[in-house]
């Protein structure tokens, strides 16, 4: 069976009998014209519905959209390209005037679903990207620098480069639990891969872990 035919016959058997008489209905709320669904049923003119008319179709009759796609879920290709959203926020590599924003954003980068599955074992959706403002992690992250950061992974255990807001600012910093602290989280370590920055410590109750960074994107260009 044809994706086009699954489709008509998923809808023929919502309606039931009372088929012909909403047709006209429906096809007037679907702001098109009286004929529209019957064609579309009985003429195969729409051959399949187009994406929005179905989402609209499933909410006037009250059905998941997916008990009208013309292939059933688990035939359904998952896109290869992942958009992560890249914040309007800077993460400052030194000192920071920047504080942390909404992360509900319209844009973002395209990512291989592969190649994020190579870099950590957990959902795109925990994703968020950031740009790099300083010099104090250099050179390891420099000035302009796109970074990756998995919001799923707060935890400096074990221990890697984090964004984090440490209550002045949104940064970059390589973070580690300091050992022999009370149940081994009580104190942070916070330090620059440029050594004319000094490290210094923090609580854990004091800072907020954004996430751990785990790709970044090089500026060729400085």
């Amino acid at each position: 069976m044809s994706g086009a035919d699954r489709q008509r016959q998923a809808l023929v058997k919502i309606l039931g009998r009372g088929a012909p008489r909403q047709l006209r209905r429906l096809s007037r709320a679907l702001g098109r014209n009286d004929a529209y669904l019957q064609q579309y049923l009985h003429r195969g003119s729409p051959r399949q519905l187009p994406e929005a008319v179905r989402h609209e179709l499933a909410a006037l009759l009250d059905v998941d959209e997916a008990v009208l796609r013309a292939e059933p879920a688990h035939q359904l290709a998952t896109p290869r390209l992942v958009h992560v959203p890249l914040l309007e926020v800077e993460a400052s590599a030194g000192s920071s005037q920047f504080d942390f924003v909404a992360e509900d954003t319209d844009t973002g980068w395209p990512f291989d679903r592969g190649m994020l599955g190579a870099l950590f074992d957990g959902t795109p959706d925990d994703l968020r990207l950031l740009t790099v403002r300083g010099e104090s992690m250099s050179p390891v992250l420099e000035d302009g620098d796109q970074v990756l950061v998995n919001t799923a992974d707060t935890r400096p255990s074990p221990p890697g480069i984090f964004a984090l807001h440490d209550g002045v600012g949104l940064m970059t910093k390589s973070l580690e639990l300091v050992p022999g602290t009370p149940g081994g989280d009580g104190i942070i370590r916070i330090s620059s891969a440029n050594t004319h920055y000094s490290a210094y410590q923090r609580r854990l109750d004091e800072i907020d872990i954004k996430g751990r960074i785990i790709w970044f994107g090089p500026r060729l260009s400085r």
